[in-house]
């Protein structure tokens, strides 16, 4: 018989023994360490215990299901109307799926007694107080359209597909930018000012990427210093491990000025493959909203390839 309790604090050895053999998974990272899971989960300001629910059979944890919320408005605190099912793990060698089904039944009830009026899968954009980087991409992507099992689990238990987001890559090793008329132009006109961890922008930027090594880079004018654009970089390989391809997720990119010369953005982001391939990074990490047309054919003219689809699954509490 499954029975079900929060989360205790001598659990942990059995979630990062669960991350690690509960069966083929590309979408997510292939184990946690217990000292990850210290610093992304439990040491987060709004992390409940309530919401971390363990899956007993015979005494002997076999999966859990995480639930948290995403932020107001102005990302000054969260906000319990906007539920999460961060995650959900069972062990490959526990295959009744009554147990997934009862684990997010209690995730669902945890959401909807603090107040959530719709609740998410897995996570997209702001909707992120957990897990950041070791599902999908740089930003939680929703469910990937690759990831059949997760998008057939939650379409059964009434969930609908709402915002996609589209994921690209750069292979960044030995790049170097396309040399041209227009490149020249703008490196004559341009200066771009690189700056290591920025200032957070909100309070829930601080508590989902404060601890993760960050990158920024601002284009600006060379002579009366007008900021035109600025992307946010951060490196993956905390989170991912030494062993791994060295990844940077571009996290933010803000064409600030409509003044800004043709061309800014792109030369923007080649200038930091060149830059970051530099420093040693391999691969560079993006994603726009599908209907971002704009944003996505200025990802593409800098030569990054759209490799998945990212969908945000969610339903309304009754």
């Amino acid at each position: 018989m499954i029975s079900y309790r929060p989360f205790l604090n001598g659990d942990i050895p059995s979630i990062v023994a669960i991350w690690k053999n509960h069966g083929p998974d590309p979408a997510l990272a292939k184990e946690i360490s217990a000292d990850l899971f210290d610093r992304l989960v439990l040491s987060k300001l709004y992390f409940d215990r309530q919401g971390l629910i363990m899956a007993l059979e015979e005494k002997k944890i076999v999966g859990f299901v995480h639930a948290g919320f995403g932020p107001n408005a102005d990302e000054s605190q969260i906000d319990t109307a906007r539920g999460v099912v961060s995650l959900l793990l069972i062990h490959a060698n526990h295959t009744d799926p009554q147990i997934a089904d009862g684990l997010l039944a209690q995730a669902e009830r945890y959401l909807s007694a603090r107040g959530a009026a719709t609740i998410a899968a897995i996570g997209l954009g702001d909707l992120c107080p957990f897990y950041l980087g070791l599902y999908g991409s740089c930003d939680l992507p929703g469910v990937f359209e690759s990831d059949k099992n997760r998008t057939d689990f939650f379409e059964r238990h009434d969930y609908r597909p709402n915002d996609q987001i589209l994921c690209y890559k750069k292979e960044v090793t030995g790049f170097r930018p396309t040399p041209s008329r227009s490149t020249m132009r703008l490196r004559r006109s341009l200066h771009i000012e690189f700056a290591s961890d920025p200032t957070a922008r909100s309070w829930w930027d601080a508590c989902t990427q404060g601890c993760l090594p960050q990158l920024s880079a601002t284009v600006r004018s060379i002579g009366a210093k007008e900021m035109f654009a600025k992307a946010l970089f951060w490196d993956m390989q905390t989170l991912t491990g030494p062993g791994s391809e060295r990844s940077m997720g571009l996290s933010r990119l803000e064409m600030s000025d409509p003044a800004a010369p043709p061309g800014t953005g792109e030369y923007l982001l080649q200038e930091c493959f060149h830059y970051l391939q530099q420093q040693g990074i391999e691969r560079v990490l993006g994603q726009c909203g599908k209907e971002d047309l704009s944003r996505a054919m200025l990802l593409k003219s800098a030569g990054m390839e759209h490799y998945d689809t990212g969908t945000l699954w969610s339903k309304n509490v009754v």
